[in-house]
C-alpha cells in the first residue's frame, strides 16, 4: 500500500522539487486537471506559468511566512522576493529587487493538489 501525502506535505514536496528546478516532480503533485483561481488547468498550464515566473525573476525566492492545514485544504501566508528581469505577473521588467506578500489557499484531494487561490499585494521595490 502506498502511502499518500497530507496537503501541507504535498505542498511542501512540489515546492522543493520547483526550488530545484525540478518541474516533472512538482507536476507530479497535481491533478492532470485542476482549478487555479477558478479556472481549470492542466499540468502544462502549471508548466508556462512556473517558467514564467523563472524568466520573470530567476533568483525568485517564496518564504512561507504561516500556514494553516484545515482537512484537505491549506491555507499560507507568504512573501515573494527576488529581481524583476523580464515581465513577471504582468510587469514590465524594472531590473529593480521586489517584495510582495501574498495569501493562497490550496486543496488536496489523494496527494495531488486539485484548487489553487491566491491573491497577493503590490510589487514593492527593495
Amino acid at each position: 500500500m502506498t502511502d499518500v501525502l497530507g496537503p501541507k506535505a504535498v505542498l511542501q514536496a512540489m515546492g522543493a522539487a520547483r526550488r530545484q528546478n525540478d518541474f516533472e516532480a512538482a507536476l507530479s503533485f497535481i491533478a492532470p486537471e485542476s482549478l487555479d483561481q477558478g479556472q481549470p488547468v492542466t499540468r502544462d498550464d502549471w508548466r508556462r506559468k512556473w517558467e514564467q515566473m523563472k524568466a520573470g525573476s530567476p533568483d525568485m525566492e517564496v518564504t512561507t511566512e504561516h500556514s494553516l492545514e484545515d482537512g484537505e485544504w491549506v491555507a499560507h501566508r507568504y512573501t515573494i522576493r527576488g529581481t524583476h528581469r523580464a515581465d513577471l505577473f504582468g510587469q514590465p521588467p524594472t531590473g529593480e529587487r521586489f517584495e510582495v506578500t501574498g495569501m493562497d489557499m490550496v486543496r488536496v484531494r489523494d496527494g495531488q493538489l486539485t484548487e489553487h487561490w491566491a491573491f497577493a499585494g503590490p510589487f514593492r521595490a527593495r
